[in-house]
């Protein structure tokens, strides 16, 4: 299911007017205009690193709270679907970071879906000031899963039509899948066992404590603009996962590693 898009993908961040100009509504600092939901925030103390700047795990938790939080708001959220035995799980990130705000920046993080079909579901998502300076843009795709089955099942209906499709994609998303490179350095780490303050309400390793824990094997600036993740295997309580971190000329990566399986796999590039 997508709906053809005007040409501007980007329109959501020139128009500076109103909600209720746009037809939208607002509530608690969160905005609904059709198909984008925004909410503001400022930086806090407990999400920059030591130069005081926004984390790469702090920005993917909020383009996750967005999505979500749309998902609540429209009546088809967690608890809502969890009754039903369904569940969206994240199959992969693709972030294009242009700043890192600072702290007690004010910020608007905002999304959209405009892509569903079958099982899966995509989104637009993105971070900018409240002057309109953006600051990050990226791309998510979703399986929706039957979680007695543990297997992917077709979106149903009434999901679908609970959400208003919005425009393409903020940019061209590339191969979703992330290969180690090959050409440069290669290390492997230590066992980390899976704990219990890394899962959530779906029993396995949140998608943002996966990239905690690959982020802190990845450098914190080498000049990346790009930063993808590619999510393949749950990890539960009691697995253990051992990190593998790559790198050549132009990117940084690290697979972690379940057995001989990868579970999860992140990438910062610049290009």
């Amino acid at each position: 299911m997508k709906r053809d898009a005007p040409d501007d993908a980007g329109s959501v961040f020139s128009e500076n007017v109103s909600p209720e100009a746009r037809g939208g509504t607002e509530k608690g600092g969160s905005v609904t205009m059709g198909a984008v939901y925004e909410y503001t925030d400022t930086v806090r103390y407990s999400k920059v690193d030591g130069e005081l700047r926004l984390t790469i795990p702090a920005m993917i938790d909020y383009f996750q709270d967005a999505a979500i939080e749309q998902s609540e708001v429209l009546g088809v959220g967690t608890k809502a679907i969890n009754a039903r035995n369904l569940a969206w799980f994240l199959t992969s990130w693709d972030i294009r970071i242009r700043r890192m705000p600072e702290l007690n920046e004010e910020i608007v993080i905002g999304t959209y879906p405009y892509y569903f079909r079958g099982m899966l579901g995509k989104r637009a998502v993105y971070m900018k000031t409240k002057a309109g300076e953006i600051l990050a843009e990226g791309d998510a795709q979703w399986a929706l899963m039957n979680t007695a089955e543990m297997r992917m099942t077709r979106i149903p209906v009434d999901i679908l039509e609970a959400y208003e499709i919005g425009d393409g994609p903020l940019f061209e998303p590339r191969n979703r899948r992330i290969v180690l490179p090959d050409s440069g350095e290669m290390k492997a780490y230590g066992d980390v066992p899976v704990q219990e303050y890394m899962l959530d309400n779906n029993g396995h390793i949140n998608n943002g404590q996966f990239v905690r824990l690959g982020m802190s094997y990845l450098p914190s600036d080498r000049g990346f603009t790009w930063f993808r993740v590619e999510y393949k295997k749950q990890a539960r309580l009691g697995d253990v996962l051992r990190p593998v971190w790559a790198s050549d000329e132009d990117r940084d990566a690290v697979a972690l590693m379940i057995g001989d399986e990868r579970a999860c796999l992140l990438e910062l590039s610049r290009a």
